[in-house]
C-alpha cells in the first residue's frame, strides 16, 4: 500500500467521522419550519398543559395565519395567546371552539421592519378533560388549504415544513416522540373575500386608484403618501393584501407618517400631501412633498428575450411557480424576479416564462 493511499483513507475515514457527529445539526436547521413544541406530552386529568407553535430559520416575516385541529373530548383550550415573534397590529382570527376542536389565529404587525431567526408565534394553553390522547395538527380552510400561512410586507408567501405534536392524557407512560418528517407546503393563491367599503378616518376619500399590472397596495400607498393598511381596510382588501389588475381602489385620506423607503406607483389624480408629511418624513426616492402631476400611463408587459433565458416555459392550467422553478432546478423567486412578476402565486395559462 502505497504511502499516499494511506493518506487518503485516513482522510476519508476523518470526514466520515466529521459527517456523523455534525450531520444531523446541520439537517435540522436547514430551511423554514414551523413546530410545535413540546412535540409530545403527558397529563393527568384535570391537568394544564401548555403548547408553543415556534418557527424556525425564517426571513422577512410580518405575518402568520395558523388553523389548527385537536381532540375536543379529550382537551379544551383555556386560552391563546401571542408568542411575541411578530407582534399583533393587527389581529384578524383569535378564536377557538372547544366543541368542534379547532383553533383559528392570524396577526400582522404594521410599521415595524420584519423579523427573522426563530421565535414562537402563538401559545396554547390546554386542560385536560379525559384519557386519552390528542394530537395537535395543522386544518385546512378553504382559504389556506394548507392551514398554515406565513407573509412578508408585501403579502408574499414564505413556504415552510410542519412539524405537529400530541397529548397523552392518562396514566403516566414514557413518551418516545415519533421522528417527523417535516412535509413542505407550497404556498396557494388566496381569493379576497368581497367586503363593502367603509369610510376611512380621518379625512375622507382622495380620489380612485384604478390597479395596474405589477402594481402592489405598498407602491400605491407611497404614490399618494396614504398608509397602505387604511387603503387595504377601506376596499376590504385583508392579509396578505392581494389586489388584481383592473381593480378599482378607494385611497382614503389617511397619511402614511412613517413610510419605508420603496418602489412608487404612477399616481393618477393629484394630491396635496398633508402637512405631517415633512420633507425629513418622505424617503428621497419616493414622491415629492409638493403636488404630484397626474400622467396617466398605459400598463405595460415585460417582454422576454429568448437570448437571455435558458428556456422560455408556457404556462398551463394547474401550474405554480413553485413547481416550474422545480423543474428547472432554480427558484420560484428567482423566475418571478426576471419575468417582473410582482405575486409569484398568480400566474396564467398561455403565459410565457423566462427560465433564468
Amino acid at each position: 500500500m502505497s504511502r499516499n493511499f494511506l493518506v487518503i483513507r485516513i482522510w476519508l475515514v476523518l470526514m466520515i467521522i466529521a459527517i456523523s457527529l455534525t450531520g444531523t445539526s446541520a439537517l435540522a436547521q436547514s430551511g423554514t419550519v414551523v413546530r410545535i413544541d413540546p412535540s409530545a406530552l403527558s397529563a393527568h386529568v384535570n391537568d394544564n398543559v401548555n403548547l408553543s407553535i415556534k418557527v424556525d430559520n425564517i426571513a422577512n416575516l410580518t405575518a402568520i395565519e395558523l388553523h389548527l385541529s385537536f381532540n375536543p373530548s379529550v382537551l379544551e383550550v383555556l386560552q391563546v395567546t401571542n408568542g411575541g415573534f411578530v407582534v399583533a397590529d393587527f389581529t384578524a382570527q383569535n378564536t377557538f371552539d372547544n366543541a368542534a376542536g379547532t383553533i383559528d389565529y392570524a396577526v400582522a404587525q404594521m410599521n415595524r421592519p420584519a423579523v427573522q431567526g426563530s421565535g414562537a408565534l402563538l401559545n396554547i394553553a390546554f386542560r385536560a378533560k379525559a384519557n386519552g390522547n390528542s394530537t395537535v395538527a395543522l386544518r385546512a380552510t378553504q382559504a389556506v388549504p394548507s392551514g398554515l400561512l406565513l407573509s412578508d410586507m408585501n403579502g408574499m408567501a414564505i413556504g415552510a415544513s410542519w412539524m405537529g405534536g400530541s397529548v397523552n392524557v392518562g396514566t403516566p407512560t414514557p413518551v418516545t416522540p415519533t421522528p417527523i418528517t417535516p412535509t413542505p407546503i407550497t404556498p396557494t393563491p388566496i381569493t379576497p373575500t368581497p367586503v363593502t367599503p367603509t369610510p376611512a378616518k380621518p379625512g375622507g376619500i382622495l380620489g380612485t386608484h384604478v390597479v395596474r399590472s405589477g402594481e402592489w397596495l405598498f407602491c400605491i400607498g407611497r404614490a399618494y403618501g396614504v398608509s397602505p393598511w387604511s387603503i387595504a381596510q377601506v376596499n376590504g382588501v385583508w392579509w396578505p393584501y392581494i389586489i388584481f389588475p383592473n381593480q378599482n381602489l378607494i385611497i382614503p385620506n389617511v397619511p402614511w407618517a412613517d413610510m419605508t423607503a420603496g418602489p412608487v406607483c404612477q399616481p393618477q389624480f393629484t394630491v396635496s400631501l398633508p402637512p405631517i408629511l415633512s420633507p425629513t418624513a418622505i424617503p428621497t426616492t419616493a414622491i415629492p412633498v409638493t403636488t404630484i402631476p397626474v400622467t396617466v400611463i398605459p400598463a405595460t408587459v415585460a417582454t422576454v428575450s429568448p437570448l437571455t433565458c435558458r428556456a422560455v416555459y408556457v404556462v398551463r392550467p394547474g401550474d405554480t411557480l413553485y413547481n416550474i422553478a422545480v423543474r428547472y432546478g432554480t427558484s420560484y423567486a428567482e423566475i418571478a424576479r426576471v419575468n417582473q412578476i410582482p405575486n409569484p402565486r398568480l400566474i396564467y395559462p398561455g403565459q410565457q416564462l423566462c427560465i433564468p
